[in-house]
């Protein structure tokens, strides 16, 4: 193998969240088959998760390539690239790709480097709101291709298999108020406000109750109660959210910290 310095940016990519090499690359690099790989990391990924977790994305197949369905493959960064690659046979060719592998880290970094070195303080902004942006539209995508294909329909499900707000922002360790203030930032759901008269206080409290937004009811479930005053003539209900939203709620957060980590290291890279 005799790369170039254009060749050796085919092999590491960059994102929001730093630079990496993935599954799909070193199977290519290493003459082996991208099952094999995805198997090894699977083996070993206790390993390699000491250096940050493994993240797995979908890449459709395509055209012409055997097989049906989309790729799914591994995004691993310098240490676990490296790492992973101490588990395949030791031959020339894997020993080449090591090298070309760390030179193409090394010049990546290089070329980030200078790039941030050129920026304005407003540049830095953009950037980082423009990888904020990108990351959860890309998660939103993603969340809503994997949601089942069916047609929302108000039925029954059982109250044991529904989570409420305040269990998944304690697992999430997130305020309860902040997760439902970014859900609604989100507009998975919504808000409606009403008022009713306390005894206890003699005045009007305000009451709320909510929704989720028509594109998103699959990751909720209202649980109508029957024996609560009505709110503005209709039945109250508990908004809990679905083991399907538990899943998407946590792709939402964990990109959205991601993100937020990512502007941090944009902002120290440029002080």
């Amino acid at each position: 193998m005799n790369t170039t310095p254009e060749t050796r940016r085919t092999i590491v990519e960059v994102d929001g969240l730093g630079t990496y090499v993935t599954s799909l690359t070193i199977a290519e690099y290493t003459d082996n088959q991208h099952a094999s790989i995805m198997r090894l990391i699977r083996e070993h990924q206790d390993d390699i998760e000491i250096f940050g977790k493994v993240g797995f994305e979908i890449r459709p197949r395509l055209e012409g390539q055997h097989g049906g369905g989309d790729t799914r493959y591994a995004q691993l960064n310098e240490p676990q690239a490296t790492l992973l690659i101490t588990y395949l046979r030791n031959n020339e060719q894997v020993r080449t790709f090591k090298k070309e592998l760390v030179k193409a880290f090394y010049e990546m970094a290089q070329q980030l480097t200078n790039q941030r070195s050129l920026m304005t303080e407003d540049d830095i902004v953009a950037q980082a709101l423009q990888i904020t942006s990108a990351r959860v539209q890309a998660l939103e995508n993603k969340v809503a291709q994997d949601a089942p294909k069916v047609d929302y329909v108000d039925t029954f499900v059982a109250d044991e298999d529904l989570i409420t707000f305040r269990t998944l922002a304690s697992d999430l360790k997130i305020g309860e108020s902040e997760l439902r203030g970014i859900l609604l930032d989100r507009r998975w759901i919504y808000k409606q406000e009403s008022s009713r008269w306390s005894e206890t206080k003699q005045r009007k409290e305000p009451i709320y109750r909510y929704s989720s937004m028509a594109d998103k009811k699959i990751y909720f479930h209202a649980v109508l109660a029957h024996d609560a005053p009505r709110f503005k003539g209709e039945v109250m209900h508990t908004l809990k959210i679905t083991p399907e939203g538990a899943i998407a709620v946590t792709r939402l957060i964990t990109q959205l910290r991601r993100a937020a980590d990512a502007f941090k290291d944009v902002e120290r890279a440029a002080v």
